[in-house]
């Protein structure tokens, strides 16, 4: 009988016992945590990268709507300063292009001239434009400027996230504007 009590003692006292308590919790709450952390990071790194893009289609269009006239050199030089723009971030991964569009009477799309940067081919001159134009922009008889951004975003995270989300290796960034010339009807490239 005695046995049978010393056993039920012991059993009361590591049963009233708490000090293990928290660190079997802590333990078991740490990989949520973590998978929080890491998340709330990766987030937030896509989100300024897109601001990034963003902020380089919109700077591209909004510098080319400005003249009246340029050549390939100065808007490659434009092309040029989107690594600026991105910075801190690698430019490496971005293809941008900026384009003139015309409309005619009846609304209809067509590339006046466009230049792209790197491995981004130009569109070609005298076809629709491969993008969709929202029906707003298609005013007849006039131009508008698009500057357009992509990049291809690697998340930092993304070779251990592989097994679990395959769809996690990398992202496609994008982002037109469209914008009308200001001080002339048309911006013209003769040499694009």
């Amino acid at each position: 009988m005695k046995s049978f009590c010393s056993h039920f003692r012991l059993f009361r006292s590591l049963s009233s016992k708490e000090e293990g308590v928290a660190a079997v919790e802590f333990a078991l709450l740490l990989p949520v945590l973590l998978i929080l952390l890491i998340g709330m990071a990766e987030t937030t790194e896509a989100l300024n990268h897109d601001r990034k893009v963003s902020q380089v289609a919109s700077t591209l269009a909004d510098l080319v709507s400005q003249s009246q006239e340029l050549t390939r050199l100065e808007v490659n030089d434009l092309m040029w300063s989107a690594r600026t723009i991105m910075f801190p971030y690698a430019a490496g991964p971005m293809t941008n292009v900026v384009a003139s569009v015309g409309f005619d009477a009846r609304g209809k799309a067509t590339v006046l001239w466009s230049v792209g940067n790197r491995q981004y081919r130009p569109w070609p001159t005298g076809t629709e434009p491969p993008i969709s134009i929202p029906a707003v922009v298609k005013i007849p008889n006039s131009t508008v400027i698009v500057g357009m951004s992509t990049y291809n975003y690697v998340p930092m995270f993304a070779s251990f996230a592989q097994g679990i989300f395959p769809r996690a290796k990398s992202m496609t960034l994008e982002d037109v504007y469209f914008l009308r010339p200001r001080l002339s009807d048309e911006v013209v490239c003769k040499t694009c």
